[in-house]
């Protein structure tokens, strides 16, 4: 009996006339013919008809013959590799391998006789008649042509940027010599490829740094671990009981099968075996092949992995690999990174600024630690590094560098990495100048010549604000009017060591030197909030405000109130005299005060008004009652001392007997109230202005205020006269008194005014000018006086009326013009009291009736 062929079988089918065409015109038919023991994965005439004109039918055609019968029914495996009769055009001496999977059918009704569906080329064909016998092989016939499969270097490419294999794709495709080397020699491989998630166990710093030409070295290292060279492995011709093969890097990698599929290393299952390729195999594992120490990772290699690659190229030029490569050592550094468009450089005499010898695991609050940079400007010593964190929440180094993320740790290294390289702290003028508030200190130090670099090495300078000038008042002007002053209480902040806020302690004062030669001992409170100076006998607690503020030469932290050495002795004169206020301490002098009230060793309260409110109110050294009137300005404490004046909580006498003083209430920053008590009646409320202050060594309290307290404040009030106590009746009689009043005085002034003419004629005619005055006599305590109620002249022609009221030499003389003015009667010599004329000598020479 004849047997029959696959081409037999074909042939014989009216759905494979095409098919059977194709063979015959590509040489086919004698191939399958004189096959034995092969499967034809035959396509019906419809899929060649669909087929795109460009296609090589041939090839594929021969692609799916292979050199296996395989049968559905006797299927054992899940999927499979085998051998076509194509060779790979990559590895010309390698049959090209084709991939059968026997998967769970997706629908019953379609399944093949074993109740499983038949698929090859990883899906793109499906075979939709099983087991079609022929005598020399099996006819499989499948609903597409399978395209070739790509070649391994082709894949990885592809997979660096779509699926879940990335970032190893984008690792190896950085070497793009291994695909030279396997296209060139025509080879195969086998390749390992863990997923995206397989990572995970490298930081971001760490991949980085693997994807970067710095880490080539072990880039390449970890990819010979995942590479099986010149040899292809799949899960259908693995040994059971295990295989070491060599990687490209020399390392043994240990293959074995299992009932799920190909495992390596004894505990990585691959997810994905067998993709099959022209020249090797892909397998997909869920983990490196690598321990995560394969690595060996250090602080240089960070550096390269954060970009900060500047920097470690300049350590690496300097000598500092063992630095960068110790592990062990305890260190932070400080790295900049390279950032597009921006200058980093970093100078090498400040690499080592870069550098602490301590570990900072957080930056959660600011802190300020030593660098290894050593400086002859701090003679010797180790210049600083601040971190501080601002009202936004950034992280700043050097109060320029910022943060860009938390400590990274590698052993016992961190690293912290900034955006730009640290500058080196500036020196003192620059510092101080720096320091928005403290424009009075710098302008102070540099008069002073205390800003010379030389001069101050490794010092620790307490700036004062310009607020604790203000708040010194007077005094600040007497110390800036004084260099000698100005030069003690300004070095007496400048002490001949470096004291940062850590050195700072609550337990016990700390002695220093100042620049002053004198000691002062200063401690802190709990918060460090506030510093305590010790200056002699005298101590002081001043608020700390902006601390460890570095410079070249130390350390800067400014205060907001300034302690003054008991050796600067402050007066009442001296403040007076900076405040400018002459014409008080004139006054004090001609009353007799000055040498009690502004005594060196005084302690009163002087309420001193500036030069021009007195020359307002005319307060002269011949001013009567001079003494009450300067002694109101002047207080003496009643009670305890322990506040200011100002505080309102104490009473004060004044130098008048029997006249205290307090402030009642406080306006504004410099309005007041004060009251004025004369026991026992007479009590005033007083506002006053003070412009200015300070406060003496002997405790004696300045203010400059802008106004005179008049003595009529002391002085009681007369008492109502009968009048005011019955308006009424006066206002009735006064109605009727004043009508008759003028009735009278027309009557009168008829006849004045017409004796009046006569007399001016006849004095006018004898070449003579007389002015009069009439007058009322009073008695005063002391003494015979007159007032003045009318003056007038008889200067005028006939014709012309008399003007009443206008001034006359004598009146500018003795009165200023003022009606109603009194003056002494023995002024004007002997003088008949019952005159109701009297005539006295102007100052023209002439006479004045009286």
């Amino acid at each position: 009996m004849a047997s029959v062929t696959i081409v037999d079988l074909l042939s014989s089918s009216p759905d494979f006339t095409l098919l059977v065409r194709v063979l015959q015109r590509t040489g086919l038919i004698p191939v399958l013919n004189m096959a034995r023991n092969v499967t034809f994965f035959a396509p019906s005439d419809e899929v060649l008809k669909k087929l795109p004109t460009d296609v090589d039918i041939p090839i594929l055609l021969q692609y799916l013959i292979i050199t296996d019968p395989v049968v559905a029914a006797n299927l054992t495996e899940e999927e499979a590799v085998y051998f076509s009769y194509l060779r790979a055009p990559a590895a010309p001496d390698v049959p090209l391998p084709l991939r059968v999977q026997h998967l769970p059918p997706s629908r019953p009704s379609r399944t093949d006789e074993a109740g499983m569906q038949l698929v090859i080329g990883s899906g793109a064909a499906k075979v939709v008649k099983h087991d079609w016998v022929a005598d020399n092989g099996v006819i499989q016939v499948v609903d597409a042509l399978v395209p070739l499969p790509d070649t391994l270097c082709d894949t990885i490419a592809r997979s660096a940027y779509t699926g879940d294999r990335q970032l190893f794709s984008q690792l190896f495709i950085k070497h793009p010599m291994i695909c030279f080397l396997l296209q060139h020699a025509q080879d195969t491989a086998t390749l390992l490829v863990p997923v995206d998630s397989a990572f995970d166990v490298l930081t971001d710093v760490e991949l980085s740094y693997l994807m970067l030409n710095a880490g080539h070295d072990d880039r390449l290292r970890f990819i010979g671990n995942h590479f099986l060279y010149s040899s292809v492995y799949r899960q259908n011709d693995t040994l059971g009981l295990g295989t070491n093969v060599p990687s490209m890097s020399g390392a043994m990698v240990n293959i074995r099968k299992s009932k799920r599929g190909i495992i390596f290393n004894g505990n990585v299952e691959a997810i994905e075996s067998d993709i099959v390729l022209q020249n090797g195999a892909i397998h997909t594992l869920p983990s490196l092949l690598t321990p995560w120490s394969f690595f060996e990772f250090t602080a240089r290699k960070y550096l390269y992995g954060l970009n900060a690659t500047q920097f470690a190229d300049e350590l690496l030029f300097h000598k500092y690999a063992s630095v960068l490569d110790d592990t062990h050592r305890v260190q932070t550094i400080f790295a900049p990174v390279d950032i597009v468009g921006a200058d980093t450089p970093v100078s090498a005499n400040s690499l080592e600024y870069h550098f602490t010898d301590s570990l900072i695991d957080s930056l959660d609050e600011s802190i300020v630690l030593p660098s290894r940079l050593s400086l002859q400007s701090l003679s010797g010593r180790h210049q600083h590094i601040q971190v501080t964190v601002d009202k936004f929440g950034d992280i700043l180094v050097n109060g320029k560098a910022k943060v860009l993320r938390a400590p990274l740790r590698i052993g016992k290294t961190a690293i912290i990495p900034i955006d730009r390289a640290l500058d080196l702290p500036p020196p003192l003028v620059f510092a101080v100048g720096s320091i928005l508030e403290a424009r009075t200190s710098l302008l102070m130090f540099e008069s002073l010549g205390l800003l010379d670099g030389e001069a101050v090495k490794g010092w620790t300078v307490f700036v004062p604000e310009d607020a604790a000038w203000e708040n010194l008042g007077s005094v600040a002007k007497f110390i800036q009017s004084s260099p000698e002053a100005a030069k003690e209480v300004v070095c007496s902040l400048m002490f001949t060591k470096p004291i940062y806020s850590y050195d700072f302690t609550s337990a016990n004062a700390v002695d220093y030197e100042t620049a002053a030669g004198t000691r002062v001992s200063i401690k802190t409170d709990d918060s460090k909030a506030s510093i305590s100076f010790r200056m002699g006998t005298s101590e002081s607690v001043v608020p700390l405000k902006s601390v460890d503020v570095l410079f070249d030469g130390g350390v800067i932290h400014t205060i907001s109130s300034i302690p003054i050495p008991e050796t600067v002795k402050i007066t009442p004169r001296q403040l007076l005299e900076a405040e400018h206020i002459t014409t008080f301490v004139e006054l004090l002098e001609t009353a007799s005060l000055a040498k009690d009230v502004i005594a060196d060793e005084a302690q009163y309260v002087i309420l001193a008004p500036v030069d021009s409110v007195l020359a307002v109110a005319n307060i002269t050294t011949a001013t009567v009652d001079l003494t009450t009137q300067m002694g109101l300005h002047i207080l003496r404490r009643r009670s305890t001392q322990g506040s200011s004046f100002l505080s309102g909580r104490s009473v004060y006498d004044t130098l008048v007997s029997g006249v205290c003083m307090t402030v009642i209430s406080n306006l504004s920053d410099d309005m007041y109230e004060l009251r004025i008590v004369n026991h026992p009646s007479v009590a005033s409320i007083q506002p006053v202005r003070v412009l200015s202050g300070g406060v003496t060594t002997s405790g004696s309290e300045i203010y400059i205020i802008d106004r005179v307290f008049p003595i009529s404040a002391i002085t009681p009030d007369e008492s109502p006269a009968w009048w005011q106590a019955h308006g009424v009746l006066v206002g009735l009689g006064a109605s009727g008194g004043i009508l008759t009043m003028v009735l009278i005085g027309l009557f009168w002034f008829m006849i004045i005014y017409r004796g009046g003419r006569k007399s001016r004629h006849r004095q006018s005619s004898n070449g003579s000018d007389k002015s009069f005055v009439r007058f009322r006599r009073s008695f005063s305590g002391s003494g015979r006086s007159i007032i003045i109620n009318a003056n007038g002249s008889d200067e005028e022609d006939d014709d012309d009326d008399d003007v009443m009221g206008e001034d006359t030499p004598f009146l500018r003389r003795a009165a200023s013009g003022r009606l109603g003015s009194r003056v002494n009667i023995e002024d004007f010599g002997d003088v008949d009291e019952d005159a109701e004329e009297v005539e006295l000598p102007s100052r023209s020479n002439e006479h004045i009736n009286v």
